[in-house]
């Protein structure tokens, strides 16, 4: 098969994995989040296993191109990512529910007055932090649905992998989105005074960006290097 699964029982056990490893994630994030309220804490749970399964499907490929021996789990990138988009997709009904409660001007940081009658600009940098995770969600949503044989078919090995590329742009996209509400949006404000907790996982998410930078980078110069040296001979 195109995309390396060779059986409909292979397929399945790595959706079942990938599943487990998803709930994990989020189930050590709802123990940390103990003392947020039930909803924030479900969405926030949900965001931290949505960008740890994104993490994995983007940084197993440059890790492959370092370490040969580790080629044999690239075929995991396809479950990891659609499982990234299945609940990614459940943390943004969650947040379009519950906290902007199906406002756009809300979701985009904006807050009604009554006394002028006007959407006055609140928060703005919550609303390009949402902006941001909604361009994520998008691509995500669209390469979970050509991570299938027909979809290669259909658009040819080339135009498929090329689109694939775009799971990095929806990395940073995310990573981008994820640290506003770990180290901004929650400090003091002249509209908000209330004092937050620093939030638990704001490390978690700059070693992920950094490990993943820091991956991409050494397969590239690995790669240069290889070439350059083949040339010299």
């Amino acid at each position: 098969m195109m995309l390396g699964a060779r059986s409909g029982g292979t397929v399945a056990l790595r959706h079942l994995v990938m599943a487990a490893i998803a709930l994990a994630l989020a189930g050590a994030a709802w123990a940390l989040y103990s003392s947020w309220s039930a909803d924030m804490r479900l969405w926030k749970s949900l965001g931290v296993s949505a960008i740890g399964l994104l993490w994995w499907a983007i940084i197993i490929g440059p890790l492959a191109r370092l370490l040969p021996r580790l080629s044999g789990l690239v075929p995991w990138r396809r479950e990891a990512g659609i499982w990234f988009a299945l609940v990614s997709a459940l943390h943004g009904y969650l947040v379009w529910d519950g906290w902007a409660r199906w406002d756009v001007a809300g979701l985009l940081g904006y807050q009604f007055s009554p006394e002028s009658g006007l959407y006055l600009r609140a928060e703005p940098g919550f609303g390009l932090a949402n902006l941001l995770g909604v361009a994520a969600l998008g691509l995500g949503l669209a390469l979970a649905a050509t991570s299938f044989d027909r979809a290669v078919a259909f658009l040819g090995i080339g135009s498929w992998k090329w689109m694939h590329t775009l799971a990095y742009a929806a990395f940073y996209l995310v990573t981008l989105h994820v640290l506003y509400f770990a180290f901004i949006h929650y400090s003091p404000s002249p509209t908000r005074l209330t004092i937050y907790e620093p939030n638990p996982l704001r490390y978690y998410y700059l070693a992920l960006f950094l490990t993943a930078v820091g991956a991409q980078a050494s397969a590239f110069t690995a790669a240069v290097w290889r070439r350059q040296k083949v040339g010299a001979l």
